[in-house]
Protein backbone atom coordinates (compact mmCIF):
# COMPACT_ATOMS: atom_id res chain seq x y z
CA UNK A 1 0.00 0.00 0.00
CA UNK A 2 1.35 3.43 -0.96
CA UNK A 3 2.02 5.99 1.73
CA UNK A 4 -0.78 8.27 0.50
CA UNK A 5 -3.28 5.41 0.87
CA UNK A 6 -1.96 4.61 4.34
CA UNK A 7 -2.33 8.25 5.37
CA UNK A 8 -5.86 8.41 3.98
CA UNK A 9 -6.90 5.19 5.72
CA UNK A 10 -5.30 6.35 8.96
CA UNK A 11 -7.09 9.71 8.88
CA UNK A 12 -10.54 8.36 8.06
CA UNK A 13 -10.10 5.59 10.64
CA UNK A 14 -9.26 8.16 13.31
CA UNK A 15 -12.24 10.29 12.28
CA UNK A 16 -14.65 7.32 12.45
CA UNK A 17 -13.40 6.27 15.88
CA UNK A 18 -13.53 9.76 17.38
CA UNK A 19 -16.89 11.11 16.26
CA UNK A 20 -20.04 10.32 18.24
CA UNK A 21 -23.80 10.69 17.65
CA UNK A 22 -26.25 10.97 20.55
CA UNK A 23 -30.05 11.34 20.67
CA UNK A 24 -31.16 14.30 22.81
CA UNK A 25 -34.80 15.43 22.92
CA UNK A 26 -35.79 16.18 19.31
CA UNK A 27 -32.26 16.44 17.98
CA UNK A 28 -29.05 14.49 17.46
CA UNK A 29 -25.90 15.78 19.14
CA UNK A 30 -22.70 15.24 17.16
CA UNK A 31 -19.39 15.48 19.00
CA UNK A 32 -16.48 15.88 16.60
CA UNK A 33 -12.79 15.16 17.31
CA UNK A 34 -11.88 18.77 16.47
CA UNK A 35 -11.27 21.18 19.33
CA UNK A 36 -12.03 24.83 19.89
CA UNK A 37 -9.75 27.37 21.54
CA UNK A 38 -10.66 26.02 24.99
CA UNK A 39 -9.58 22.52 23.92
CA UNK A 40 -13.21 21.39 24.11
CA UNK A 41 -14.55 19.12 21.38
CA UNK A 42 -16.71 20.95 18.86
CA UNK A 43 -20.36 19.91 18.95
CA UNK A 44 -23.23 20.51 16.60
CA UNK A 45 -26.86 19.47 16.52
CA UNK A 46 -29.04 17.99 13.80
CA UNK A 47 -32.71 18.95 14.05
CA UNK A 48 -35.16 17.19 11.68
CA UNK A 49 -37.61 19.54 9.95
CA UNK A 50 -39.91 17.61 7.62
CA UNK A 51 -37.76 16.18 4.83
CA UNK A 52 -34.97 18.66 5.64
CA UNK A 53 -32.33 18.76 8.36
CA UNK A 54 -31.11 21.83 10.23
CA UNK A 55 -27.49 21.59 11.39
CA UNK A 56 -26.65 24.15 14.08
CA UNK A 57 -24.00 25.01 16.65
CA UNK A 58 -26.84 26.18 18.98
CA UNK A 59 -25.17 29.58 19.25
CA UNK A 60 -22.03 28.28 20.95
CA UNK A 61 -19.31 29.87 18.81
CA UNK A 62 -20.59 33.46 18.68
CA UNK A 63 -21.87 33.55 22.26
CA UNK A 64 -18.56 32.22 23.56
CA UNK A 65 -16.75 35.00 21.70
CA UNK A 66 -19.13 37.64 23.04
CA UNK A 67 -18.59 36.39 26.60
CA UNK A 68 -14.84 36.64 25.99
CA UNK A 69 -15.18 40.33 25.18
CA UNK A 70 -15.00 40.03 21.41
CA UNK A 71 -17.18 42.81 19.99
CA UNK A 72 -19.21 41.42 17.08
CA UNK A 73 -22.24 43.71 17.33
CA UNK A 74 -20.74 47.21 17.21
CA UNK A 75 -17.51 46.61 15.27
CA UNK A 76 -18.31 47.18 11.59
CA UNK A 77 -15.02 45.62 10.51
CA UNK A 78 -15.69 42.42 12.42
CA UNK A 79 -19.32 42.16 11.34
CA UNK A 80 -18.31 42.46 7.68
CA UNK A 81 -15.55 39.87 8.04
CA UNK A 82 -17.86 37.50 9.93
CA UNK A 83 -20.41 37.71 7.12
CA UNK A 84 -17.69 37.13 4.52
CA UNK A 85 -16.59 33.98 6.34
CA UNK A 86 -20.13 32.66 6.62
CA UNK A 87 -20.87 33.40 2.96
CA UNK A 88 -17.76 31.56 1.83
CA UNK A 89 -18.90 28.40 3.63
CA UNK A 90 -22.60 28.76 2.78
CA UNK A 91 -23.44 29.10 6.49
CA UNK A 92 -26.18 31.34 7.94
CA UNK A 93 -26.45 33.21 11.24
CA UNK A 94 -29.81 33.24 13.06
CA UNK A 95 -31.21 36.09 15.13
CA UNK A 96 -30.15 34.02 18.16
CA UNK A 97 -26.53 34.00 16.92
CA UNK A 98 -26.67 30.35 15.86
CA UNK A 99 -24.46 29.25 12.97
CA UNK A 100 -26.51 26.86 10.88
CA UNK A 101 -27.04 25.19 7.51
CA UNK A 102 -29.88 23.21 6.02
CA UNK A 103 -29.42 19.86 4.32
CA UNK A 104 -30.99 16.60 3.24
CA UNK A 105 -29.75 13.13 4.14
CA UNK A 106 -27.79 13.04 0.87
CA UNK A 107 -26.12 16.43 1.39
CA UNK A 108 -25.54 15.97 5.13
CA UNK A 109 -21.81 14.98 4.96
CA UNK A 110 -20.84 17.98 2.84
CA UNK A 111 -23.02 20.47 4.74
CA UNK A 112 -21.81 19.19 8.11
CA UNK A 113 -18.22 19.51 6.89
CA UNK A 114 -18.76 23.12 5.80
CA UNK A 115 -20.47 24.07 9.09
CA UNK A 116 -17.59 22.66 11.16
CA UNK A 117 -15.07 24.49 8.96
CA UNK A 118 -17.01 27.73 9.47
CA UNK A 119 -17.12 27.16 13.25
CA UNK A 120 -13.34 26.68 13.35
CA UNK A 121 -12.69 29.69 11.13
CA UNK A 122 -14.95 32.06 13.07
CA UNK A 123 -13.47 30.80 16.33
CA UNK A 124 -9.97 31.42 14.95
CA UNK A 125 -10.56 34.77 13.28
CA UNK A 126 -12.08 36.42 16.34
CA UNK A 127 -9.96 34.93 19.12
CA UNK A 128 -9.12 38.36 20.49
CA UNK A 129 -10.49 40.62 23.23
CA UNK A 130 -11.39 44.29 23.30
CA UNK A 131 -8.21 45.00 25.25
CA UNK A 132 -5.64 43.31 23.04
CA UNK A 133 -7.14 43.41 19.57
CA UNK A 134 -4.89 45.05 16.97
CA UNK A 135 -6.59 43.95 13.75
CA UNK A 136 -8.06 40.88 12.16
CA UNK A 137 -5.21 38.65 11.03
CA UNK A 138 -6.70 37.76 7.66
CA UNK A 139 -6.99 41.43 6.81
CA UNK A 140 -3.42 42.02 7.98
CA UNK A 141 -2.19 39.38 5.54
CA UNK A 142 -4.22 40.87 2.70
CA UNK A 143 -2.91 44.36 3.49
CA UNK A 144 0.63 42.95 3.42
CA UNK A 145 0.01 41.52 -0.06
CA UNK A 146 -1.39 44.81 -1.34
CA UNK A 147 1.42 46.86 0.19
CA UNK A 148 4.08 44.77 -1.53
CA UNK A 149 2.20 44.28 -4.80
CA UNK A 150 1.90 40.52 -4.31
CA UNK A 151 -0.72 39.27 -6.78
CA UNK A 152 -3.41 37.02 -5.31
CA UNK A 153 -6.96 35.74 -5.50
CA UNK A 154 -8.91 35.41 -2.25
CA UNK A 155 -11.50 32.87 -1.03
CA UNK A 156 -10.73 30.16 -3.58
CA UNK A 157 -12.60 26.85 -3.44
CA UNK A 158 -11.45 23.50 -4.85
CA UNK A 159 -13.16 20.09 -4.85
CA UNK A 160 -11.07 17.34 -3.28
CA UNK A 161 -10.85 13.61 -3.87
CA UNK A 162 -13.20 13.12 -0.91
CA UNK A 163 -15.88 15.00 -2.83
CA UNK A 164 -15.78 17.79 -0.25
CA UNK A 165 -15.07 21.37 -1.26
CA UNK A 166 -12.05 22.95 0.41
CA UNK A 167 -11.64 26.72 0.78
CA UNK A 168 -8.29 28.47 0.85
CA UNK A 169 -7.82 32.07 1.99
CA UNK A 170 -5.60 33.09 -0.91
CA UNK A 171 -3.97 31.68 -4.03
CA UNK A 172 -0.91 33.20 -5.69
CA UNK A 173 -1.10 32.04 -9.34
CA UNK A 174 1.79 30.28 -11.05
CA UNK A 175 4.45 32.31 -12.83
CA UNK A 176 7.42 31.48 -15.03
CA UNK A 177 9.60 30.83 -11.98
CA UNK A 178 7.12 29.56 -9.36
CA UNK A 179 4.24 27.14 -9.22
CA UNK A 180 0.84 27.90 -7.79
CA UNK A 181 0.87 28.74 -4.07
CA UNK A 182 -2.20 28.14 -1.92
CA UNK A 183 -2.30 30.06 1.35
CA UNK A 184 -4.11 29.51 4.64
CA UNK A 185 -3.89 32.00 7.48
CA UNK A 186 -3.86 30.79 11.08
CA UNK A 187 -4.40 33.30 13.85
CA UNK A 188 -4.57 30.72 16.64
CA UNK A 189 -2.09 27.91 15.99
CA UNK A 190 -3.83 25.06 17.82
CA UNK A 191 -3.61 21.40 16.89
CA UNK A 192 -7.17 21.07 15.55
CA UNK A 193 -6.69 24.02 13.19
CA UNK A 194 -3.47 22.49 11.85
CA UNK A 195 -5.24 19.16 11.31
CA UNK A 196 -8.05 20.90 9.44
CA UNK A 197 -5.61 22.75 7.16
CA UNK A 198 -3.63 19.58 6.43
CA UNK A 199 -6.75 17.60 5.61
CA UNK A 200 -7.87 20.29 3.16
CA UNK A 201 -4.46 20.26 1.47
CA UNK A 202 -4.15 16.47 1.29
CA UNK A 203 -7.68 16.31 -0.10
CA UNK A 204 -6.99 18.55 -3.11
CA UNK A 205 -3.25 18.49 -3.83
CA UNK A 206 -3.32 15.54 -6.22
CA UNK A 207 -5.78 17.53 -8.33
CA UNK A 208 -3.31 20.42 -8.64
CA UNK A 209 -0.10 20.55 -10.67
CA UNK A 210 2.94 18.81 -9.17
CA UNK A 211 4.71 22.09 -8.37
CA UNK A 212 1.76 23.52 -6.43
CA UNK A 213 2.53 24.32 -2.81
CA UNK A 214 0.71 25.14 0.41
CA UNK A 215 1.91 28.05 2.56
CA UNK A 216 0.57 28.91 6.00
CA UNK A 217 0.81 32.38 7.51
CA UNK A 218 0.80 31.90 11.29
CA UNK A 219 0.31 34.72 13.76
CA UNK A 220 3.15 34.41 16.29
CA UNK A 221 2.86 37.97 17.62
CA UNK A 222 1.34 36.99 20.97
CA UNK A 223 2.22 33.37 21.60
CA UNK A 224 4.82 30.74 20.84
CA UNK A 225 3.86 28.26 18.13
CA UNK A 226 3.48 24.73 19.56
CA UNK A 227 6.20 22.36 18.36
CA UNK A 228 3.57 19.77 17.39
CA UNK A 229 1.95 22.25 14.99
CA UNK A 230 5.27 23.11 13.32
CA UNK A 231 6.20 19.42 13.22
CA UNK A 232 2.92 18.47 11.54
CA UNK A 233 3.36 21.05 8.79
CA UNK A 234 6.97 20.02 8.28
CA UNK A 235 5.95 16.36 7.97
CA UNK A 236 3.62 17.25 5.11
CA UNK A 237 6.11 19.65 3.47
CA UNK A 238 3.95 22.70 4.11
CA UNK A 239 5.91 25.95 4.29
CA UNK A 240 5.26 27.94 7.47
CA UNK A 241 5.61 31.73 7.32
CA UNK A 242 5.67 33.26 10.78
CA UNK A 243 4.09 36.69 10.80
CA UNK A 244 7.08 38.14 12.66
CA UNK A 245 9.39 37.01 9.80
CA UNK A 246 7.12 37.69 6.82
CA UNK A 247 9.48 40.21 5.23
CA UNK A 248 12.04 37.43 4.75
CA UNK A 249 9.71 35.73 2.25
CA UNK A 250 8.94 38.72 0.03
CA UNK A 251 11.06 37.59 -2.92
CA UNK A 252 9.42 34.18 -2.90
CA UNK A 253 5.89 35.59 -2.64
CA UNK A 254 6.41 38.18 -5.37
CA UNK A 255 8.05 35.70 -7.80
Amino acid sequence: MQLKDQLKDSYFGWLKENISFKDIDNAIEITTPLMDRHNDYLQLYVVPNGDKLCLTDDGYIINDLLLSGCDLHTSKKRKELLQTILNSYGVKRSDKDELYVESTIDTFPQRKHMLVQAMLTVNDMFMTTRMNVQSIFLEDVEDFFIKHDIRYTDNVIFTGKSGFTQKFDFVIPRSRSKGERLIQTINSPIKSKAESVLFSWEDIKNNRKADSQLLTFINDSEKKIPAEVLGAFNQYEVKVILWSKKEQYLDELIA
